[in-house]
C-alpha cells in the first residue's frame, strides 16, 4: 500500500466513526473558571453514550486497533457540537489515544474541523493525559511545536495521577497543566499532598505554564489551592457536565428571559 493509499485509508476510517458518533455518542461539556473573577473561560467536552453509559464502558466496545479513530472522531465531534451550542472560550478536548504515529493526522483533522467552526484555533487545548504515550523526550518536544504550529495549545491532564514526571513536563512545556483529581481532594489537611502540589506548581511557575485545579468539590479546597496561587479551576464545585440537551434547555431559558425584559423594556417607554 503506497503512502497516499494509507492515507485515503486511514481518513476513511475516520469517517465511518464520525457516522457512529451521530447514532450513539452524546457530549456533555464542563466549565472551567477564574475564580478571581468568577467568569467561566471555556470547557472541556466529554463523551457520554447515548443510554448512559460512560467513557470507560464507551471505550471497552472499541476494538484496539480502531481507539485512534474513535478518539479522533470524538474530538471532531466535540468541536462540532461546542460551536453549534456557542460556546465562548478555550474548548478543551482530549487527546488519550495520540501517540507520535498518529499526531499528524490528529492535528490535520482537528485544524479542518476547527475551521469549520465558529472558533479559532487558539481556543482549542488539546489534552493529553499519558507523557509516557507521546514518547521520547525529542518526540515531545516535537508534539509541543507540531500543536503550535497548527495553532492550538496544549495541556498535560490528570499530573499527578501516574509515572509522568516534572523531567518530562519541563520537556513538553505545555501551556496547561491540569492537577490530578487525587492531589486535589483533601488537600487543606493532607501536608503530602501539599508539599507535592506546591512543587508542582513552583514548576509550573518557572516554565511559563497555567496550572488548573481539576476535579474540586469542596469549598476548603478552593480556598487552599487560591491561597497557594491557583486560578483556574473545574470540578463539581463549580459545574458539573452537562449534555447537550441540558445547555441548549438552558439557553433556550436564558433567550426567553431577555425577550420578556426586551418586551417590558419596550412598554415602559
Amino acid at each position: 500500500m503506497t503512502g497516499i493509499d494509507s492515507k485515503t485509508g486511514r481518513h476513511a476510517r475516520l469517517d465511518d466513526y464520525m457516522a457512529v458518533l451521530d447514532v450513539g455518542i452524546r457530549f456533555a461539556f464542563q466549565p472551567l473558571v477564574d475564580e478571581t473573577t468568577g467568569r467561566t473561560i471555556g470547557h472541556e467536552a466529554l463523551v457520554r453514550g447515548c443510554s448512559g453509559e460512560s467513557p470507560a464502558q464507551i471505550i471497552a466496545s472499541v476494538r484496539r486497533e480502531n481507539l485512534f479513530y474513535f478518539d479522533q472522531a470524538c474530538r471532531l465531534g466535540a468541536i462540532r457540537e461546542a460551536s453549534r451550542l456557542g460556546l465562548e472560550g478555550d474548548l478543551h478536548i482530549n487527546c488519550t489515544e495520540v501517540d507520535p504515529a498518529d499526531l499528524e493526522l490528529a492535528l490535520e483533522s482537528t485544524a479542518q474541523a476547527v475551521d469549520e467552526s465558529r472558533f479559532r484555533r487558539e481556543q482549542i487545548v488539546l489534552e493529553f493525559n499519558s507523557l509516557e504515550r507521546l514518547g521520547s523526550p525529542r518526540q515531545l518536544a516535537e508534539v509541543r511545536g507540531r500543536a503550535n504550529a497548527f495553532g492550538f495549545r496544549i495541556a498535560a491532564d490528570n499530573f499527578g495521577a501516574g509515572e509522568a514526571g516534572l523531567k518530562r513536563l519541563a520537556v513538553l512545556r505545555p501551556e496547561f497543566l491540569k492537577l490530578d483529581r487525587e492531589l486535589v481532594s483533601g488537600i487543606h489537611k493532607s501536608l503530602r499532598r501539599q508539599a507535592m502540589v506546591l512543587g508542582v506548581i513552583a514548576t509550573c511557575r518557572a516554565l511559563g505554564i497555567v496550572p488548573i485545579a481539576a476535579g474540586v468539590e469542596r469549598e476548603d479546597e478552593v480556598a487552599w489551592l487560591r491561597q497557594a496561587g491557583i486560578d483556574s479551576f473545574q470540578g463539581y464545585y463549580f459545574g458539573r457536565p452537562e449534555l447537550m440537551e441540558e445547555i441548549e434547555e438552558d439557553l433556550e431559558f436564558f433567550r426567553g428571559l431577555l425577550d420578556e425584559s426586551a418586551e417590558l423594556s419596550a412598554c415602559a417607554v
